[in-house]
This record gives C-alpha cells, structure tokens and sequence, in this order.
C-alpha cells in the first residue's frame, strides 16, 4: 500500500530535463520523523522504508557536525542559534550511471526510450527547514541523501535473484556463452584447444559421481578455470586447504569426495555441472603442490590454461577458498514494488522496484570486482587479463566480462569492454593497436608493458618469491604479440633494456626489500612495493637517445624457463658513470616529492635523486650512472635526464648494483662531456 504522494513516484511523474520528481517535498521533524511514521503505520511502505533509511545512515552525531561547519558569524545570522530538527524532504531525483538522466533534445524519443534504459538509483535530498543560510542570504547546500537501488520488469534493469544459480541466472550465462563463442572474433576460440596437463573431472550433472583428477595428455576439449584467493589460515580454519600432493595423487585421480574440499572449489565444480562442462581447471588440485619442478612448470603455463578455458570462473566475492561464492544472504532491506505506467501504450504497464541501498556504489562493477579482496592479489592480474571470458561472482549478483563485451545479472544493456587489453585478442589485432606512434614518430609500444607492470607492482603476493612466474603468462602473451624477436629479462625486454632500467619506486618508505632472492637489483622486481616508469610521460614531449651500450646480459632461471622465476642475473655495461661528493637531504622538502635528495659534485648541487628504499639511504660511497642524453623532440619541455644511482658490491671496483634513481639539472647536462665510457656490471 501506497500513500498519494508515494504513488506519484513514477518515473513519468519526472521532469523530462532533470529527471527530478515534480512536487516531491515532505516537511517532517528529527530523529523520529513522525509524518512519515504516522504513513507507515497507516500502511505506506515506501514512508516506513524512507524513515528507517534515514534513522540507519544518519546516526545524531554525524547530523550534528554539520553545525559547526559554519563560520560563528555566518551562525549568528541564523534565526536561532541551533536547529531545531525540522527537516524538508524536498527532492527525488532518477540517476542513470552515477549522474542524473538527462535527455538529448537532439534526437526525438519517448521519456520510455531515454530514461528508463538507463536508471539505475532514485535518489531523495534531506535538508534542515527552513534551509540554513549563509553569508548574503545564499542558501546552505549541506544536506543528506537517501538512495534507492532501481529495477523494471519486464524487460529492462531486472532484480538480482535470490539464488546464484536460479534458471533465469543460468539462461543468461549460458546466453552471454552463446553469443560470444559464435559472434565475437576477439573472443571465439574455432575449436577447443588441448586441455592442459592435469584437470578435475567434475563428474555427471546429477552429483552421483565423485570428482576426480584427470590426467589429460593433451586431449582437445573445453574446460572451465577457476580464479579465486587462496587466503590464510587461521586458528579457527583447517591448516590447510586440500591440495594436491605427491604422496596423494593417486588417490586424487581414482576420487575426490566433495565434501573434503573448502567451500569455492566445492562451488565451481557445481556451477561446471550445471553450465553442462565436465573439465574443471583448479590451481592447488591440477598441480602438485610440494614438487617445485611441477609447480614451476605449470605455472609457467598458467597463462596459457586461462587463455585457453572456455570460461573463467572468478570467485570475486571470497576472500578466502573456504568462503565459497554461490550462497547469497538476503537482502536485510525489504524491496517495495509499485506499476510504472508507460506513455508508450505498446509497452503498457511495467513494475519498477525500489531497493535502500546504504552504500550507493558498493555494489556497482567498479566496487564489486575492482575493490574486491580478488582483485588485489597478484595471480588473479593476469588471470582476469588473459581469460577470453569470465564470470564474476560478486556478493549478490552476476558480472559478465570478455574481450568484447561487458554484462550484468541485472539485465543491463551490454556494453563495450573496458577492461581487456585489446592487443590479446589476436596476433594481426594486437599489433596494430600496441603500437601508436604520437605526433613526433615517437613508437611507445613497451609503455603497455610498462603500464602493466606498475598496475600489477601494487597487488600483494602470499609467496614474495611469486612475483615473475605470477606475471609470465603475460610477459608470454605479450613476447608472442609483438616481441617475438626480444629477450625477457627479469621483467623487462632487451630491446628497450634502457627505458625499462629508469623506474622509480612511487613511495620509497613503505618499499622494502624481499625476504628472498627474485631478481638483480636493477629490475622492478628486486623491490616490494608499487613502482612506475615516470619517463614515460616525458618522452612524449622530449624524447631521449640513450648514452650506454649494453654489452651483455644473463639470468639464471630454473624450470619455468625465462619468463618464470629468476634465480640470479647480471648485466654488463659500457657507460659513462661518476662518484658523487654526497647525497644531501635539503633542509626544506615535501613529503610528496618523491626526488628528495640533492646531488652534490664539487660543492655544487648538479641534479636530484631519489633511493628505491629509504632504509638503504647512505650519503657517500655513491655513483651516477649516466642513461640518456636528449634527443629531438620539444625543446620547450624541461630537460632532466634520467640516470641510475649505485653503490660498489663487496668492493669490486666495475661490480655495482642499485639503490636509485636520479636526474641532472638542465644547466648540468654537460655533466658528463669529459667522462670517458667504462664497463661496469650490474647485479
């Protein structure tokens, strides 16, 4: 039941320019709000479900704060001196996309075609009354919002189920499926490739059978991945989750009961059987945990299994395998339904359904899958990036994304990806939009990879040794697109070995240093912590030719080959390098200036650095290393080249390794004029 001013909350009731309900105003008195209570208990349920929606993200002290956000000169031209808790409710807005629906006066549509399609919230303004002012009878604009998930049935933003799995859930995955294995090229796999080495074989769709794992050899047929968040064990969880391991692998392929495993392995290999698939790829049951020579090798190849899979099933929603990622808890806020009334007689009379939401974008794509916990760690990066096409579990709905489209469980209009590297998706594709030369000729093809690794540098590793072979289904994808003729070394590509050398650490004190061995001090991944290549916004304006030679370069890798995990690496140079009189910290610099230090040479501050870690700081005992030299470009663009900083290793006068980054002051660029190049080595 519906009082008369709630049933004028129809969409048709909107302004066809603001999408602002017309008259929609209340007067009411805080906390209690009792003209809306008194509707309530006469029976509206949208005046009971805006009262408590008010009462629950409001809280008295977060309301009170709003008074002193005032000048007390502006307060004591107020008519009393504290508000006295009348408050207007006085606006209810339709939003479509996070901004208000307006409509395009250029293209003649009904108010069906351009607002309904794309509403998603019903928004409602709370405000003191009368309303404050300040200084000059300007009226104050602080104020409270309440929103409203939205939905129209039949055919437009529908509710999501009760269920995950529900038939009209199951119909639009296996809809979404259908539609891009047969229509979209950048997506389409023409026949199923080999499956890889080991998979589990969830059984028939009744259940009667046990999985089990399936040693493949190869056979071509689709299957289906599993990208999920191991998470750590607590006290009060099993030590550790099933897996895989030397001394049970035959008892893993004759059965493996269902129940012995944690909850998101359980539930992929139930949406496997009802998706109608029989091969399920999961990491810690397909490859043998305890044998570094099978883990290294199949993880090398992990980028290949998602590549590969018919589909990628992402467990967003879980922090943890034991979480699982099917069951949904019920929404703890009622869902109020009332007709919206069509002026297109052709569509006639629809439901639209109203939805408290607390958070308004918590649970919008960008929240859901962006800001999950799954989305922070290291393996999924490359997971979600190579996949052809995921599902993604999300706390209460269903996201669809591949390299052409994405989709909802909420029946939105599909739209274009924009997650997906699109030089993935084919070899003649991808060469042509990795590389776009700017204006000057300048070809920026490895900022992709550059732009990845800084993306990926931010997400968290349980293994610390992880941090290669979690990326080298990328480095593999992207040296088959484009670099098939370079060399991969320790995260970085030969061929433009000196742009990839000048990376910086983008906060020195919170990087710190491995506990383990992963890479030569001259790569990215010889820190923790997030890094970025800040030349890449300069060489569009000045572009840089490089003063070193490279004289050689080697890594010692184990199993994985070089695209895994690297035990060790050198490379020699033929450049010009210089011992610095000292490094000094001025007396006044900025916490966000992240070249905090002066260069000194002959008592003169010749340019600034900045070290990877802070806790390896040391004035003296420091050489720069000279990288670039500027070449044409933008002469009006400031001129800082880039060099290293090192420090000598056990004394060894030609052997360094390094410590930073740094840049000469342009009146200092001759630096370097009267050096002669000599080999050095960097570890």
């Amino acid at each position: 039941m519906l009082c008369s001013q709630c049933k004028a909350i129809d969409p048709h009731n909107a302004d066809t320019t603001s999408a602002s309900l017309k008259d929609a105003k209340w007067l009411d008195q805080y906390p209690d709000f009792p003209a809306l209570k008194a509707s309530e208990l006469n029976g509206c349920e949208f005046c009971g479900q805006l009262r408590h929606a008010m009462l629950h993200k409001y809280s008295d002290a977060e309301i009170a704060k709003f008074e002193d956000n005032f000048d007390e000169s502006v307060q004591s031209t107020w008519s009393s001196t504290k508000w006295n808790g009348d408050v207007e409710i006085y606006s209810g807005q339709f939003v479509g996309k996070g901004v208000p629906t307006y409509r395009d006066h250029s293209q003649k549509q009904t108010f069906d075609d351009w607002l309904l399609p794309d509403m998603c919230h019903l928004y409602f303004t709370f405000r003191p009354y009368p309303p404050r002012q300040l200084d000059q009878g300007i009226p104050s604009y602080y104020n409270w919002r309440i929103c409203f998930d939205l939905y129209t049935e039949p055919v437009r933003r529908r509710l999501p189920s009760a269920e995950t799995l529900s038939s009209t859930n199951v119909k639009a995955i296996l809809g979404w499926l259908d539609v891009c294995s047969k229509k979209h090229t950048g997506c389409r796999q023409e026949t199923p490739g080999p499956l890889p080495t080991r998979v589990i074989d969830v059984g028939p769709a009744d259940g009667f059978q046990h999985p089990k794992l399936y040693v493949a050899a190869g056979q071509p047929s689709p299957y289906m991945a599993l990208s999920h968040c191991w998470g750590k064990p607590t006290e009060t969880q099993v030590p550790r989750i099933t897996r895989t391991l030397s001394g049970n692998l035959k008892d893993m392929v004759s059965a493996i009961p269902l129940d012995s495993l944690p909850q998101n392995f359980q539930d992929a290999i139930v949406t496997v059987r009802v998706l109608g698939l029989r091969y399920l790829w999961i990491d810690a049951l397909c490859i043998v945990q305890d044998s570094r020579k099978d883990w290294e090798m199949e993880a090398a190849r992990m980028g290949e299994y998602y590549g590969s899979a018919y589909l990628t099933l992402a467990a967003t929603s879980a922090k943890a395998s034991i979480d699982g990622f099917l069951a949904r808890s019920p929404w703890p806020w009622p869902t109020i339904s009332m007709p919206c009334h069509a002026q297109d007689s052709s569509i006639g009379h629809e439901k639209i359904h109203f939805r408290y939401q607390p958070e308004p974008s918590e649970y919008s794509r960008i929240d859901a899958i962006d800001e999950s916990v799954w989305n922070t760690r290291a393996w999924t990066y490359q997971e979600r990036l190579l996949s052809n096409r995921i599902l993604h579990f999300a706390l209460d709905r269903l996201f669809w994304e591949c390299r052409t489209m994405e989709g909802s469980e909420e029946n939105e209009p599909p739209r274009e990806s924009a997650y997906h590297t699109p030089w993935m998706a084919t070899k003649a594709e991808g060469r042509q939009s990795l590389v776009y030369p700017d204006e000057a000729g300048f070809d920026n093809r490895y900022e992709r990879w550059y732009r990845l690794v800084s993306s990926y540098s931010q997400r968290e590793l349980s293994y610390e040794s992880d941090v290669l072979p979690a990326l080298s289904g990328l480095a593999h994808a992207f040296h088959k697109v484009y670099t098939d003729q370079d060399r991969y070394i320790a995260g970085l590509w030969q061929a433009d070995i000196f742009r990839g050398l000048l990376w910086m650490t983008k906060d020195s004190s919170q990087a710190t240093r491995p506990s383990v061995y992963r890479a030569p001090s001259w790569s990215w991944a010889s820190v923790k912590g997030e890094v970025d290549w800040p030349s890449r916004t300069i060489a569009r304006h000045c572009h840089y030719n490089y003063a070193i030679q490279l004289l050689e370069a080697q890594t010692e890798t184990g199993p994985g080959g070089v695209l895994g995990a690297v035990t060790g690496g050198m490379i020699k140079l033929l450049g010009k390098y210089q011992r610095l009189d000292k490094v000094v910290r001025p007396p006044i610099w900025e916490a966000v200036v992240r070249f905090r230090f002066d260069l000194v040479s002959a008592d003169v501050v010749i340019g600034n650095g900045a070290f990877d870690i802070d806790s390896e700081i040391q004035a003296d005992a420091i050489w720069m290393l000279q990288i670039e030299v500027q070449g044409p470009g933008d002469s009006s663009f400031p001129y800082h080249p880039s060099g290293l900083l090192l420090k000598q290793v056990d004394g060894a006068e030609l052997r360094f390794s390094r410590i930073g980054y740094c840049a000469l002051d342009e009146e200092y660029i001759g630096f370097f004029d009267n050096i002669e190049p000599k080999e050095l080595c960097l570890v």
